[in-house]
């Protein structure tokens, strides 16, 4: 229930920081264009923002922001991990 919640935001926050559409959860965003590595950028510092926490560089795995979904599930776990 969590991930789809997150799933629901990280949506929301494609269409209102970056105007971007994302058709469905499961779209690539690298393959279909959607995201690339500017907009991969704004993405981060949107998250951050909008979930209030920091993505240090070694955390970045690009699989891990392939679909809403997988960066749901990302930010899911990130919520569960110690603060560092």
């Amino acid at each position: 229930m969590v991930v789809a919640t997150l799933e629901a935001q990280v949506a929301a926050l494609f269409a209102e920081r970056l105007t971007v559409e994302v058709p469905a959860a499961d779209t690539d965003l690298f393959d279909t264009g959607l995201l690339d590595s500017l907009r991969f950028v704004e993405l981060l510092a949107a998250i951050e923002e909008a979930f209030a926490l920091r993505i240090s560089v070694e955390e970045i795995e690009i699989a891990d922001f392939r679909t809403v979904s997988r960066i749901a599930r990302f930010l899911a776990e990130k919520a569960l991990s110690p603060r560092e």
